[in-house]
């Protein structure tokens, strides 16, 4: 960006403006902005410095027409008669509270989402030993987290990065349970299917204890052999969730078939729209999804907004086109934990939707000028900036994946707004 320097005297309303100073040495927002009211000119020229880079490009043109009134008169305050700034200075702290807060609840899920994952360690290790007692665990952790998602008719999926590397299987499960249940209420279905479904994503996956390490775990494309005998997991899983004798057909049939597809071309069986319950239809979607960005295979590892893109241009008729619908909706185009690059180059983590606006989303961005715990979070919708592309975690430096707190794998649980009933 080409930028000029001006003397504090010549700004105006409609000038775009870098400060050349620390972050809390300013009580704006963002260090780069444009001038929008009075109040920010006055607290600009507040400052002490006498010259101010700008961005002509960024400007509106110089017009007094063009330019918006300025504040209203407002009753001055003890600390506004003498500081203009003291306002901005009060939204920022406001901003710095807001954060924190929502880290504080970040943090909450994250040890949630830690103790859902001991739990799937804990009931699958005790499968094959007590498998009654181990499908009454998976009975317990399913409801706990239904009950986390329905206590509050505002709760989100939020993102939590975690730096576990080892226990795909199990964050997986999560990944897949947390996922399959916000898109379950979404389709307003009932506490016993919403449990049902839970179940369901828990052990979608069991067949894999029969298959071999070296076939699951293989970091490139799988042989032919190794395909046929890959998708043989379904049918063994079925088998090992009959034998348990407690589970519900409902959660038999996601085992057996979450890999089939609406047009025919899924495994094993190669059945079609109405051969699938809605159940199972929903397990695929989200497996699919969690696959492409934490999968083992040579798929994984694509951005959640590449995975929401090819899921949608490329592998849609394999899907119910209602549950897409539904979970791209929820989702966003940009998911929680895409990173992107903005219109004027800066760094963002999508962190939660704009229901208003899917492309607008919540962002936290990387600024190294600005403390970490700090770090500015915008709402898109009310900025004049967008989303020029997603990235992937490979196009970032070590500063920047430190600086966002990210991870090789991404994580979902339930964020229950601040005036959710603590449990």
């Amino acid at each position: 960006m080409n930028k000029e320097t001006v003397d504090k005297s010549q700004l105006r309303i409609g000038l775009f403006i870098h400060l050349d100073l620390p972050w809390m040495s300013h009580p704006f927002v963002t260090s780069s902005f444009k001038i929008r009211t009075q109040k920010q000119l006055d607290a600009l020229r507040s400052l002490g410095i006498e010259q101010v880079r700008i961005d002509p490009a960024r400007s509106d043109a110089p017009s007094s027409a063009a330019d918006p009134p300025p504040d209203p008169p407002q009753t001055p305050t003890d600390s506004s008669r003498d500081d203009p700034s003291a306002a901005l200075w009060e939204e920022k702290q406001q901003r710095i509270r807001v954060l924190k807060e929502r880290r504080t609840r970040l943090n909450q899920c994250a040890k949630r989402y830690t103790q859902s994952v001991g739990s799937a360690r804990k009931l699958m290790a005790n499968l094959r030993a007590s498998p009654i007692q181990a499908a009454e665990e998976a009975q317990d952790l399913v409801v706990g987290m239904v009950e986390d998602l329905t206590e509050d008719q505002e709760t989100t999926v939020q993102l939590v990065n975690l730096k576990h590397q080892d226990e795909n299987s199990y964050f997986h499960a999560i990944n897949v349970i947390a996922l399959a249940l916000v898109i379950g209420q979404k389709l307003n279905l009932e506490r016993a299917q919403l449990r049902q479904l839970g179940l369901g994503a828990l052990f979608h996956d069991l067949g894999h204890q029969k298959i071999p390490y070296q076939v699951l775990h293989k970091k490139g494309e799988l042989t032919r052999p190794e395909r046929l005998l890959y998708e043989q997991h379904t049918r063994y899983g079925a088998e090992i969730a009959r034998g348990i004798g407690s589970l519900p057909p409902s959660v038999v049939e996601i085992i057996a078939k979450h890999h089939e597809h609406q047009d025919g071309s899924g495994f094993p069986e190669g059945l079609r729209a109405a051969d699938i319950g809605l159940l199972t239809r929903i397990v695929t979607v989200v497996n699919r999804y969690d696959n492409l960005c934490n999968g083992l295979g040579a798929e994984r590892g694509l951005s959640p907004h590449q995975a929401i893109s090819r899921m949608y241009s490329r592998e849609r008729t394999c899907y119910d086109p209602k549950v897409l619908t539904t979970f791209i909706t929820n989702l966003g185009v940009f998911p929680p934990g895409t990173v992107v690059r903005l219109n004027d180059e800066r760094i963002a983590l999508v962190i939660s939707l704009n229901p208003t606006d899917l492309l607008k989303p919540n962002v936290l961005i990387y600024s190294p000028d600005i403390p970490k715990e700090e770090s500015l979070v915008l709402n898109l919708a009310e900025e004049d900036v967008g989303i020029r592309k997603s990235l992937c975690q490979s196009d970032l430096s070590e500063e920047q994946v430190e600086y966002l707190n990210l991870s090789d794998k991404l994580s979902y649980y339930f964020q229950s707004s601040p005036s959710a009933k603590s449990r």
